[in-house]
């Protein structure tokens, strides 16, 4: 790290002193005899039409041109456009007699066109309507020795366009041809040439940056950086404008140039730099701050851009430059206030050594300016400029090396960390093997205690298709998992059906399928006792719930569940009905001769609430009474039906139900309970349900039409095959049939 910061320092100091050496060494004016005609010069202000002629004949209206100030001729002509004549005289000194002569005007703008001793000689730049400025450009002229007067005076006059900050320089003089065509190169050497050479460094910088900032994007200051060059760039252009054939040839409109390269770029520098300190600092602002330096810009690019003409740039300049010292100021507050707060005070004292070549410049530019107003001295903060543009690629080399050492040092230790890691997680991965082999011995008996709990449960339920006299039942017993939380029983006396139960366990799974096992005998014998004694359902109701609490004890499972009793009446195509209610999703009736399907909310006038199985609370069963008659159905259902959803999160519900059944009464229980299935299995989209879910279709047929089903007889024998399958064989018991007979 040691050598890379000294390498660093000798490169930046070799550069520097190499560039002064070149700059100020090599291209000094060559001393030899020459003669100033700069307090010579008169001036007469005429129109853009005047001739030499013209000129000519007002030799008596030219005035003194007293002013030697770079602007002198914006100084006493005024602001605007005006066409002025200067004429100069001279004689010939002794050691230049009879020797080709040449002049040199270091500086003259905007546009001229030159005589001596009435013979035209040459122009720089153009006049309207195609103006075009000579900008920072030296002018040499040279003289034939035919048209020079070795004896006594030889005049020179200069048609000059002047616009904006014209002048004429003081310290034009007259000498040797070949002396005075060197010198003028040394003068746009100076001026003009000088500037080439920047312009490759910044070109250069914002490709080099740019490529870095693609590869680097968490480095704002690379794209800050990158930016501030290819406009500093571009605003270099002007200095060296004259040397491009684009330019020289007059194909380039002289005021939108002038816009895009002298007037835009400054403000899109000064902005970039701003932002070049803040991304250095890594500091953060508000909105308002954002917004305001944001509405600086889009000020000045919209009032620039369209500017009618170049008078208005002139006039616009000091406003522009307040607006140019407000973006600055935002910058330099925050290096101040950098330098306060710990965390940047190095970055803040970075940006000073950084902007300081600059700053030397910008006061060397202004005490030059005020010290002698007759010269035009190159910019030195442009210089200077380019010299903290080269100790910022020096900073912004150091912080990225550093940056990169600081990455190869974390990597070396992560990969260190890692192999450390490695091996822990191939230690641990070992113990996670056994447990894993351990938990797939496990998973599997469990696995296989819950299909022999599956196969116990469903041992439990009748056939789930019956035909009794006068009934035809369909049901559909679908379990989320191997074992469920709903039940549904018969009550049957030989061909006679007497009653129908469905209940829906609350919760999922083991625990809630060993409550069905626990409560279907409580209910089954509570039932059918209560059949023979005639007892209200509602009564049988409550005596299952007073059961079934004494006996779960502590277990927090509760059910909901209907409960439907028969008795013939002594037409043979009625039969009356009595349904209790705990709890349960209404159970819907179509009725044949309505035509209509409606629910089953209770008829007994009291109020209703409460579920079976919940410890400490007061309930009120409903109780309906109603006559099945022959071509009516009942259905029977938990909420895993109507509470089924969709991807769009709708809920089944209870309407298609009963479109369904409406519109497929003339079918067999088994058809319609079908049609339900397809269309809950269309609605969820195949899905699968995510609720256990029961069904039972009871539709009432003529007691005359009873064919007995002793084709289901042996429906579940292959319970005893299925148990027989898992590796721990069941004990079967031939007396559990799947209707429970009247006891008596």
């Amino acid at each position: 790290m040691q050598i890379h910061k000294n390498c660093t320092k000798e490169f930046f100091l070799l550069f520097f002193f190499s560039f002064i050496a070149l700059f100020f060494c090599s291209c000094g004016p060559q001393k030899a005899p020459r003669f100033e005609i700069g307090d010579s010069f008169y001036y007469w202000e005429a129109d853009a039409d005047s001739t030499l002629g013209d000129a000519l004949k007002n030799a008596r209206n030219f005035k003194k041109l007293e002013d030697k100030s770079a602007y002198n001729l914006r100084n006493v002509l005024g602001k605007g456009s005006h066409y002025v004549w200067v004429r100069a005289e001279f004689e010939i000194p002794q050691e230049l007699k009879h020797k080709p002569v040449g002049l040199v005007i270091p500086h003259l703008r905007f546009a001229e066109q030159l005589y001596c001793n009435n013979v035209f000689i040459s122009q720089y730049g153009n006049f309207p309507p195609n103006e075009q400025s000579t900008l920072f450009k030296a002018h040499f002229f040279s003289f034939p020795l035919d048209i020079l007067r070795q004896d006594g005076k030889n005049t020179v006059l200069i048609k000059i366009y002047a616009h904006g900050r014209s002048g004429i320089s003081s310290h034009a003089f007259i000498q040797h041809t070949g002396l005075a065509h060197a010198n003028f190169e040394i003068i746009n050497f100076h001026n003009t040439r000088s500037y080439i050479f920047l312009f490759g460094i910044f070109i250069f910088t914002f490709i080099l940056y740019t490529c870095f900032y693609i590869g680097m994007k968490d480095f704002r200051e690379f794209r800050d950086f990158a930016l501030l060059n290819i406009f500093t760039a571009i605003f270099l252009i002007p200095f060296f404008a004259t040397e491009l054939p684009a330019y020289a040839n007059g194909n380039i409109p002289y005021i939108p140039f002038i816009k895009l390269t002298l007037c835009i770029p400054p403000y899109i520098i000064t902005y970039f730099a701003t932002l070049f300190v803040i991304d250095y600092t890594k500091r953060r602002f508000s909105k308002k701050y954002v917004i305001a330096r944001a509405i600086i810009l889009a000020t000045q690019l919209t009032v620039t851009i369209f500017a009618p003409n170049y008078d208005f740039l002139i006039k616009i300049t000091p406003f522009m430059l307040i607006l140019l010292t407000m973006q600055g100021i935002i910058g330099a507050w925050v290096v101040v206030t950098g330098l306060i707060e710990k965390d940047t005070r190095k970055q803040s004292i970075q940006l000073i050594i950084g902007f300081s070549p600059f700053s030397i410049g910008g006061l060397t530019d202004i005490f030059l300016r005020f010290h002698d107003t007759s010269r035009t001295y190159p910019y030195f903060s442009i210089f200077g400029w380019a010299f903290a543009i080269a100790v910022f690629i020096v900073l912004l080399a150091i912080r990225f090396s550093q940056i990169y050492l600081k990455n190869i040092q974390l990597s070396n230790h992560l990969l260190e960390e890692v192999s450390n890691r490695t091996h822990d997680l191939q230690d641990a991965n070992k113990e996670l093997s056994l447990l894993n082999e351990r938990l797939e011995k496990e998973k599997k008996r469990a696995d296989m205690d819950l299909d022999m709990a599956s196969i116990v449960q469903r041992k439990f339920l009748p056939k789930p298709n019956r035909h009794f006299r006068g009934w035809e039942i369909a049901t559909c017993y679908s379990p989320q998992s191997k074992v469920s939380g709903d039940f549904y029983d018969y009550y049957s006396f030989n061909d006679t059906l007497n009653g129908i139960t469905l209940f829906d366990v609350s919760g999922h799974g083991l625990s809630a399928s060993l409550v069905t096992m626990l409560s279907k005998n409580i209910i089954s014998r509570v039932f059918q006792t209560g059949f023979r004694r005639k007892e209200r359902v509602d009564i049988i109701l409550n005596k299952i719930n007073n059961l079934i609490l004494a006996e779960k004890g502590e277990i927090e499972n509760y059910m909901t569940g209907v409960l439907c009793r028969f008795d013939d009446s002594e037409e043979p195509g009625k039969c009356n009905a009595e349904l209790g209610n705990a709890g349960h999703p209404y159970p819907l009736k179509y009725s044949l001769k309505d035509n209509e399907v409606f629910e089953l909310k209770g008829n007994d006038g009291k109020q209703h609430y409460g579920a079976i199985g919940m410890q400490g609370i007061t309930v009120s069963f409903a109780r309906s009474n109603f006559i099945m008659s022959t071509g009516d159905i009942l259905v029977f259902y938990t909420d895993g039906l109507t509470e089924a959803s969709n991807q769009n999160q709708e809920q089944f519900g209870i309407e298609s139900v009963k479109e369904i059944i409406k519109a497929n009464h003339a079918k067999s229980a088994g058809e319609i309970l079908g049609l339900i299935v397809d269309e809950l299995e269309r609605f969820t989209e195949y899905r699968g349900i995510e609720d256990d879910l029961s069904i039972i279709i009871a539709k009432r047929k003529n007691t005359g039409e009873y064919v007995a089903d002793d084709e289901h007889d042996d429906l579940f024998d292959d319970t005893i095959e299925e148990l027989e399958e898992i590796d721990e064989p069941l004990d079967s018991d031939d007396s559990t049939t799947s209707d429970f007979q009247d006891e008596d």
